[in-house]
């Protein structure tokens, strides 16, 4: 009897060791197929993103502004050479989820492509949670590390990845 084990044993881990491998080769010299990459449009001031999931229309982002602000905080750590106000606003077309934007969803690069932060200057309007035919603005202050006459700002429009890219003038 254990002889007959011993015999089973052996053939069902030469057969499963027999299974991992392939004889197939492979051609590396095959093009492999690639996703097209789409030409990712660039937003600018006053133009709104809609973002859209599943053919549905769920959010409306815009902004409105980017200006200078010569208001400076002696508390703060960090003495940028630029502090810019970004004006924005949104709209929960259809999201069942309530709506919200801020610096979380922002970032914030100057002309030399610098990541730049939030910087606790004053601002005007604070931004509201938004639910289903509602809409909010709000403002944030960030300090540019370089002086700039523009700025690039990648919107994170939902927690999957999916942005909006915008090339905003300063005013």
């Amino acid at each position: 009897m254990k002889k007959i084990i011993k015999i089973i044993l052996v053939l069902f881990v030469t057969l499963t060791l027999g299974a991992c491998g392939s004889s197939e080769e492979k051609d590396t010299n095959k093009p492999t197929k690639t996703e097209e990459k789409k030409e990712e449009k660039i937003y600018t001031i006053g133009e709104t993103v809609t973002y859209t999931k599943n053919s549905k229309d769920l959010i409306h982002f815009t902004v409105d502004s980017v200006r200078n602000t010569d208001d400076r905080n002696e508390f703060a750590d960090s003495q940028p050479e630029q502090v810019i106000i970004i004006h924005y606003s949104y709209e929960n077309i259809a999201n069942e989820d309530d709506i919200y934007f801020s610096s979380i969803n922002f970032k914030v690069i100057d002309e030399g492509g610098n990541v730049c932060e939030t910087y606790p200057a004053s601002i005007n309007t604070y931004p509201q949670t938004a639910p289903i035919g509602t809409k909010s603005e709000g403002e944030e202050a960030y300090g540019l590390k370089q002086q700039s006459s523009k700025i690039k700002l990648i919107v994170e429009l939902d927690y999957s990845g999916t942005k909006a890219t915008y090339e905003l003038p300063i005013q």
